[in-house]
């Protein structure tokens, strides 16, 4: 399977990780990307906040370029690919819209979950299964944007989607019933209301510690700052010891790839991932 690849900011930056074990996974699972040429930011929440046509053409800009490839476009970010989704729907609602922003012939836009889940499918994954994760305990958080506003792959449900539980279940591992998967974790208010986001961080993490989780997985950069780089904030905030190790799904997956935890970037993570890395036997980071 060939895709196009746009990595966004954060895979560049503070989601290193993503990126590190996005790229160690994709030759195993036979996924070739071709990380996009000259993209833009897609402005994140900011830029619609500020100016909603600024935000428009900044995602528009990457889609004109890529719309003569012949490839979909492939996006970690759950962040990015809500905002390039809204595009494409309002071209939709706007017949004159393309032509303005000169997208003829859009490209279709998926997520990495979407593209993992729905176009390679759980059974693929597993027979590419070498280290299968048996015995680990895996809380799935799919956040608010990768499932709404959009049915992803125009297949899952809007209110309780399952691609994740079915990664998890193709690693080998048990994923674990966790209603508040939809939950926000806070990200976008970190910069302007602190306190609040660290509180809705901590009563994400407060309800995952109540099941018990190894870890808990994750598909995008800000649910992973909040839940992972922010956790110690977000236990002084709740006067609460969380200690729960966040991966993302690539690094989870990877595991039961047989790549090593470093090649995974495991070694990123600000929340000591070793009690997992010593039940599968695995040493450090």
């Amino acid at each position: 399977m060939r895709y196009l690849y746009y990595p966004g900011c954060s895979l560049k930056g503070t989601a290193r990780d993503y990126e590190e074990s996005l790229l160690a996974v994709a030759p195993a699972l036979e996924m070739e990307l071709q990380e996009v040429e000259g993209w833009r930011c897609c402005g994140a929440s900011a830029a619609r906040a500020k100016d909603r046509k600024w935000a428009v053409s900044l995602s528009a800009a990457t889609l004109a370029r890529t719309q003569d490839l012949g490839l979909e476009i492939l996006m970690p970010c759950s962040s990015c690919y809500a905002n390039h989704l809204r595009v494409l729907t309002e071209l939709e609602l706007d017949g004159g819209l393309g032509a303005r922003l000169g997208l003829a012939r859009p490209p279709r836009v998926k997520h990495l979950l979407e593209v993992l889940a729905l176009d390679l499918g759980e059974e693929a994954i597993k027979e590419r299964v070498v280290r299968p994760l048996e015995g680990l305990r895996v809380l799935p958080y799919y956040g608010c944007l990768v499932a709404r506003p959009f049915p992803m792959g125009g297949k899952e449900s809007l209110e309780n989607p399952y691609s994740l539980e079915k990664l998890i279940r193709a690693s080998g591992a048990a994923p674990l019933s966790y209603p508040e998967k939809l939950d926000c974790c806070g990200g976008p208010l970190l910069f302007t209301r602190q306190r609040v986001a660290l509180r809705l961080a901590a009563g994400i993490l407060r309800e995952a510690k109540r099941h018990s989780p190894d870890c808990i997985v994750v598909v995008c950069p800000l649910c992973h700052l909040m839940l992972d780089a922010k956790q110690r904030a977000a236990s002084r905030e709740a006067k609460e010891d969380f200690r729960i190790p966040v991966l993302y799904v690539t690094q989870l997956l990877g595991l039961a790839l047989g790549l090593s935890p470093r090649k995974l970037s495991l070694h990123r993570l600000i929340t000591s991932p070793a009690p997992l890395l010593a039940k599968l036997a695995l040493g450090r980071a």
